[in-house]
């Protein structure tokens, strides 16, 4: 965890050495890397510039492809407009092309389209403006055309060297920063320095002998008396060369002042001449007449177009309140459609409802009944078999007093009827018994097989129950569904009845958008002929501006043809004036010189150590203009390229080897 919270260790940097020590392999390294550091900064730059530029062109390409879009629309429209109008189907054919919006057919069949606009625009040349004029605009607008290519090329051209000089500056700058550009650019300077230091005092030194040598000439051959007379009089000389020179330049300002106001008072003449002929020229023209026509045209044109508009928004403001009407009108039908399908709906349940509760009670009746019923026949069997037994017992008894009052005779046959009876009754008693028994078994089974068949019956109710509701909701099912059939049928006539006002309102729209596309055309016919009459306006007013042009030009080329003149005459007598202070010059000098006599070897001296000063050692025709780097002497800029084509790449003075990197140009 310690040793994560640490920092990352920075790298080390390098030792370099010093500015007086001699460059080691730390310092080229730090050197590779600085370079590498300024490379990169400038392809920043670059990149920047690119981004920028980028932006730029991203702009103005969103601007031309929103114009174009517009110029796209414009075609279309008028490629609609243009197909009521054409006669044959090609034509259709082309329009419907163009119409479609393309760009690539649009290109393909500009040449066509504009053929029928001009066959269908129905301009004629009495009515359009003359041919000639249309020839002179288009050739000033190619002459303005051509000259704004060529200023984009030297803008262009401008615009880059401008980029290569601040990429210098940049490079130059970020050399400059690094210590050991310095380091090494400061090492050369010092030892150019001290080498022309040294061809410094080697020249003086050189100077000082070749001065004394020439002064000990002069002392053996001339007398320091004549050097006085010669200072006096080059004194002299001076001071009328000076006050000529004075009077000379006195006479040019005063002449150059007089042409000046000359120049002031053409020029106060040839404007009063101007504005007068200005004035004549707006008196006799009628082109404000037109102009006013014109714009009364436009306005009566832009009226129309307004009074178009406005109806062609009535028509949709009808329209719109139609298809609200119809949106209402459906709603209501539906919502009531809705609440009436609610309403049967919930009476249906209702009834459904009632009707399960009332056979429910109906088959716990029922089942009741039948087992009373049962309940009711066993109660019957019994009172049967009880009321025999009692008849049987009455008959007994009856029998018995009988016998009691029968004579004694008769016992024993009595007595054998007697058991026989009682071996009989006893025989029926068992028999009945059995009966009963089996009577009681027959009713048990019975009564289960009641309990069982009131069981399936119930079941068999309960089957016929679901088979009743089952029929009713069918019933109700059918009922519904014939409700609905017939809601559908009045839906169907409805929506017939909607049909047929939506055929009328679409009648009524195919109108107003045939009366909205009359309107259109005709509004853009109108406008069609406001931006003719806005182009010929301009048009006018371009012809206006150009002829003023053409003579705030001519006017401005006679001032400057004027203006050349006089500064011509100006130099002319500037010239004269000093032709002749330099021939008076001449005639001074020489008289000096003739006075002088034995001084002009000083002067051809003097004239010979400048020449050696000016003009090259090696061939003494071409000015000093290049010198040598490594030891300073300056030479001509031929005899140095000439020493290096030629393999002499050595100083001819003093044998110090040199190349085309160590030349620079000098100016004298």
């Amino acid at each position: 965890l310690a040793m994560s919270s640490e920092p990352a260790a920075k790298k080390i940097k390098l030792d370099l050495s010093e500015p007086d020590e001699p460059l080691t392999r730390n310092d080229v390294i730090y050197f590779q890397k600085e370079a590498l550091f300024r490379k990169l900064n400038l392809q920043r730059t670059n990149l920047e510039s690119v981004k920028t530029q980028y932006e730029l062109s991203k702009k103005q390409c969103n601007d031309i492809s929103i114009k174009l879009g517009n110029i796209m629309a414009l075609v279309v429209t008028l490629a609609r407009f243009l197909i009521e109008l054409c006669e044959t189907d090609e034509e259709k054919k082309v329009c419907e092309q163009v119409s479609e919006g393309d760009e690539t057919i649009i290109l393909q069949q500009s040449d066509s389209f504009i053929k029928l606009l001009t066959k269908y625009s129905g301009l004629k040349t009495t009515n359009s403006i003359d041919t000639s004029e249309l020839a002179t605009n288009l050739k000033n607008w190619e002459k303005e055309k051509t000259s704004l290519i060529n200023e984009n090329k030297q803008l262009e051209e401008e615009v880059e060297a401008l980029k290569e000089y601040y990429q210098k500056e940049i490079r130059k700058y970020d050399r400059e920063d690094s210590a050991t550009v310095n380091r090494i650019f400061r090492k050369i300077k010092e030892e150019s320095e001290e080498e022309k230091k040294n061809e410094i005092t080697s020249n003086d030194e050189s100077n000082g002998m070749k001065k004394e040598s020439s002064s000990d000439i002069k002392k053996d051959n001339k007398s320091t008396e004549n050097l006085g007379n010669l200072e006096d009089a080059q004194q002299k000389l001076d001071t009328e060369f000076k006050i000529t020179d004075l009077q000379s330049q006195i006479e040019v300002l005063t002449n150059t002042i007089g042409s000046l106001k000359d120049v002031k008072s053409n020029y106060e003449n040839e404007i009063k001449n101007l504005k007068t002929q200005l004035a004549l020229k707006v008196k006799n023209e009628g082109s404000q007449e037109e102009v006013k026509g014109l714009i009364e045209k436009v306005k009566h044109l832009t009226n129309e177009n307004q009074i178009l508009t406005e109806t062609n928004d009535e028509f949709m403001s009808r329209f719109q309140q139609l298809n609200h009407d119809k949106e209402i009108y459906t709603g209501k039908l539906m919502k009531e459609f809705e609440t009436a399908q609610e309403a049967l709906k919930k009476h249906n349940g209702s009834l459904e409802k009632d009707l399960v509760r009332i056979r429910a009670t109906r088959d716990d009746l029922l089942a009741k009944m039948a087992i009373l019923e049962a309940a009711r026949s066993k109660c019957d069997v019994v009172e049967e078999l009880q009321s025999a037994l009692d008849i049987m017992k009455k008959q007994y008894e009856n029998f018995e007093k009988k016998s009691t009052e029968g004579s004694h005779t008769s016992q024993d046959a009595l007595m054998k009827e007697l058991q026989d009876l009682e071996s009989a009754f006893k025989e029926l008693s068992n028999l009945t018994n059995k009966k009963y028994s089996e009577y009681l078994n027959n009713e048990s089974v019975i009564s289960k097989l009641t309990v069982e068949k009131t069981k399936a019956d119930q079941k068999y109710f309960a089957a016929m129950r679901s088979k009743d509701s089952i029929l009713i909701e069918n019933k109700n099912l059918s009922k519904s569904l014939s409700k609905s059939n017939e809601l559908i049928l009045q839906l169907k006539e409805s929506e017939k009845l909607f049909q047929q006002k939506i055929e009328n309102l679409t009648k009524q729209l195919e109108l107003s958008q045939n009366n909205e596309l009359r309107l259109i055309n005709s509004n853009k016919t109108e406008t069609m002929k406001i931006i003719e009459l806005n182009s010929q306006l301009s048009n006018f007013k371009k012809s206006a501006l150009q002829n003023e042009e053409q003579i705030n030009k001519e006017v401005s080329e006679l001032i400057d043809l004027k203006s050349k003149l006089q500064s011509y005459e100006t130099e002319n007598k500037t010239l004269v004036l000093k032709e002749q202070h330099l021939v008076d010059k001449c005639d001074k000098l020489q008289k000096s010189l003739l006075s002088g006599g034995g001084d002009s070897s000083t002067l051809a001296e003097e004239l010979e150590n400048f020449r050696s000063l000016v003009y090259c050692s090696l061939c003494s025709k071409n000015w000093k203009s290049t010198a040598i780097k490594t030891c300073g002497h300056v030479f001509c800029d031929n005899c140095c390229k000439g020493r290096l084509a030629s393999r002499m790449r050595k100083c001819p003075t003093c044998n110090k080897a040199f190349s085309s990197n160590d030349l620079l140009s000098v100016h004298l």
